[in-house]
């Protein structure tokens, strides 16, 4: 037999209904919505050195987890409880009445790499602004939102918006992870009988549907798979830019096209978009300083970004702690995170980051284009001359 409690994530009355039900059932198994990365986080407190997030392969999705993890512990600061007390209450009754626990989602890791790998730029952008609006919802707002979250006929409404706003988010964040909890609540059962699941309401209409349909259920390999997009737009970008700027470059060079004010179109382009990003993150006119050089030349080699070197500048000017980038991850107030030197290095990073990239995409009609009208354009166009005099002759047009 399987029981499925469905909690809100931040809501005491979740805590309590998890004891009471667990004391009372009593199930040989604790099922629990936890992967074994996930409880770690929530037990142990671990100090990582601000030099890893900014060496982070993206520093923007860095700082977009922060935001994430700030934005539920202000939730669970607002009405009195700590992210994923329930889970913990739950694993702790168990041990009080000798019930085995287990972990039964799948590893975050895995299903943020398939949910990032499937997500579309417009997602992405939804997303943001989702998160962003989310950070100024008032204490009451939240007590609201959290005990319609629990009923029942709430639930269809709430999942069709998150549809509606990225429905691949949908699918992998809320269908996938269903299927998979479905199959491992049925091993559960084979092997123990008696389980009691604790899993966000959000999931058990998902989950239930699984268990009655098991038929429907993908395959385990296939919810696990992490997809390797190696030619993906961004890889493109990353690295075929930079070749066809300092190809078209040398081109220039060889044919005898003067390029010096291209070369100072570059160096502004870059720098002063940077420079612009890095004190709107308000970042130290040092870190600006060195951001906005690194620009021209870290834009031509896709291994290194422009954000390094402002984000190293910005730690050593700040003199960023370890302790500081534990805050960061304990702040529930907006003005206590932006005043955190560790997201401030984080916020210098990413944003000197896009103020580079800005200029690459400034350069495509101010310099690429003309560099290659004026190197190529006159050969392309006496090329297809040749070719529709050819075509003519050929048919006889």
């Amino acid at each position: 037999m399987i029981t499925i409690i469905g909690t809100a994530h931040i809501s005491q009355e979740s805590v309590e209904e998890v004891r009471k039900l667990v004391s009372e059932l009593k199930p040989a198994v604790v099922a629990v919505e936890l992967d074994e990365f996930r409880l770690r986080g929530m037990v142990e407190q671990r100090d990582i050195p601000i030099v890893d997030l900014i060496k982070s392969n993206n520093a923007t999705v860095a700082l977009l987890n922060i935001l994430l993890s700030f934005l539920q512990r202000r939730l669970g600061a607002e009405v009195g409880v700590k992210p994923g007390k329930e889970m913990l209450t739950a694993i702790e009754t168990a041990k009080q009445v000798g019930a085995e626990v287990a972990l039964i989602d799948r590893d975050i890791r895995i299903t943020l790499r398939r949910a990032l790998a499937e997500m579309s730029l417009r997602e992405k952008l939804s997303i943001a602004k989702e998160l962003f609006l989310s950070m100024f919802i008032s204490g009451e707002e939240i007590k609201k939102e959290i005990g319609e979250v629990k009923k029942e006929e709430n639930l269809e409404s709430i999942i069709e918006s998150l549809k509606e706003v990225s429905p691949n988010i949908y699918r992998v964040l809320v269908k996938e992870r269903d299927a998979y909890m479905a199959t491992k609540l049925l091993e559960l059962e084979k092997r123990y009988g008696n389980v009691v699941a604790v899993v966000g309401a959000g999931h058990k209409p998902g989950i239930e549907h699984y268990l009655r349909h098991t038929e429907e259920i993908p395959d385990m390999k296939t919810l696990t798979h992490v997809p390797k997009r190696v030619l993906t737009i961004a890889n493109l970008l990353k690295f075929g830019l930079p070749t066809l700027v300092i190809s078209l470059f040398a081109l220039a060079i060889y044919k005898g096209v003067p390029i010096q004010g291209s070369i100072y179109l570059w160096l502004l382009n870059h720098m002063v978009p940077t420079f612009i990003a890095v004190i709107l993150a308000r970042g130290s006119i040092a870190s600006a300083i060195v951001g906005a050089l690194a620009s021209p030349l870290t834009s031509l080699n896709p291994l290194v970004a422009a954000g390094w070197f402002a984000g190293f500048v910005e730690a050593k000017v700040r003199r960023v702690t370890v302790g500081d980038v534990s805050a960061m991850f304990k702040t529930t107030g907006v003005k206590e995170l932006l005043g955190n030197k560790a997201f401030r290095v984080l916020l210098v990073t990413a944003l000197a980051n896009l103020g580079s990239m800005l200029g690459t995409f400034i350069s495509f009609p101010t310099i690429i284009l003309p560099l290659y009208e004026n190197t190529l354009g006159n050969e392309l166009s006496a090329l297809m001359s040749r070719a529709l005099e050819k075509y003519r002759e050929a048919f006889g047009v």
